[in-house]
């Protein structure tokens, strides 16, 4: 991930000090997403940080707001898309692993645990990813109910890959690729004749 902190040829905005938390956020957790932490990152007094923000909470919303936008906007533009189901099946797995995502995917899903109202914006987040992947799942030839279902569990996979990844070392050098895992499971799934994974 880039670094935080931007040119200093013109004054702070506050995408500088979403761009500086959300840095934060993945590198560390949300608990060092510190007022006084950024202003560090940022080279700037802590005061400037009340022109653009209540408070912390208000940063916080506003970071979690931008990595909501950030994913609503590529799945609109996903399933707007003209590629075929397979090269959409790609490119989610794809930004799933991309290096600069995979510890901010897990901050998210940590800062989860702990706030029920982030817990809720997430869980509505992963429910158009399921709805995505469950499309691609209906276009090469799985029935409805089956799609559903083997669409959660495959995001179920990315996310537990995910976790896996950003906290066993050994696991990301060594360990199936999570396309692996899934073009495994999903071709088990359609040798079953689209059969319920349950």
């Amino acid at each position: 991930m880039a670094s935080p902190a931007p040119a200093r040829s013109a004054p702070l905005q506050p995408t500088d000090w979403i761009r500086a938390a959300t840095h934060r956020l993945s590198s560390q957790g949300v608990d060092c997403v510190r007022v006084e932490l950024l202003a560090r990152d940022l080279k700037v007094s802590k005061g400037s940080f009340y022109w653009h923000f209540r408070d912390r909470g208000d940063l916080l919303s506003q970071v979690l707001g931008q990595w909501e936008k950030e994913e609503i906007h590529w799945l609109e533009a996903a399933v707007a898309g003209v590629h075929s189901a397979p090269s959409r099946w790609a490119r989610f797995i794809n930004r799933c692993v991309a290096a600069d995502r995979l510890r901010l995917e897990a901050a998210i899903r940590s800062w989860a645990r702990e706030d029920a109202t982030v817990a809720h914006r997430v869980a509505a987040i992963e429910k158009r990813r399921a709805a995505y992947l469950e499309a691609i799942l209906g276009e090469t030839g799985f029935a409805p109910p089956a799609a559903a279902e083997w669409s959660e569990l495959a995001l179920l996979t990315c996310l537990g890959w995910i976790d896996r990844a950003t906290r066993d070392p050994e696991f990301r050098a060594t360990g199936p690729a999570l396309s692996e895992l899934l073009s495994d499971m999903i071709l088990a799934a359609s040798s079953k004749s689209n059969s319920s994974p349950r």
